[in-house]
């Protein structure tokens, strides 16, 4: 091989390897997908996301917060009886309302209805409850539960787009 051929050679190479580079995955981006399941890559909170498509389910989660809303009761206490009965009414009727929604998108999944899945998981991610409760500067004492379940929901939301 003439002294031109292999300058050409290594010059290719060499582009080919930078190219590689700047396009290929970097060791953190490879690392950041070890152990997450490939339907949660685009997810939020990928971690979250592979234990629920290995079984966790945003259901369980959202009747055990739904049964936690009468711990509110004392912490509201202090505020008028009519501004208790709303906080009771809205955060009681917003759990349901999850409920139902994801509920009603676990048997649009089963016929294939993206569009009502997505509609419906968007409708579970809001909460009225916990706008309700700031409002009022009332902080909710299953905060970190609730904020747990817009996780799981936003998962779910992630991994329907992929469809």
């Amino acid at each position: 091989m003439d002294l031109k051929n292999s300058t050409s050679l290594f010059v290719t190479a060499t582009a080919l390897l930078l190219l590689a580079a700047a396009y290929g995955p970097t060791t953190a981006d490879a690392r950041a997908f070890i152990g997450v399941n490939p339907f949660c890559r685009t997810a939020d909170y990928r971690r979250i996301c592979t234990k629920m498509v290995n079984g966790a389910t945003t259901l369980a989660l959202a009747q055990r917060v739904q049964a936690m809303v009468p711990l509110l009761k004392p912490v509201i206490s202090h505020l008028e009886p009519q501004s208790q009965e709303s906080i009771m009414s809205t955060c009681n009727e917003d759990f349901d309302s999850r409920i139902d929604d994801l509920q009603e998108s676990l048997k649009a999944l089963e016929i294939n209805d993206i569009g009502t899945v997505r509609t419906r998981l968007s409708a579970a991610f809001s909460s009225d409850c916990m706008e309700e409760l700031s409002q009022f500067g009332v902080e909710c004492p299953f905060f970190k539960i609730v904020e747990f379940l817009q996780k799981e929901v936003d998962n779910c939301l992630a991994v329907v787009q992929q469809n």
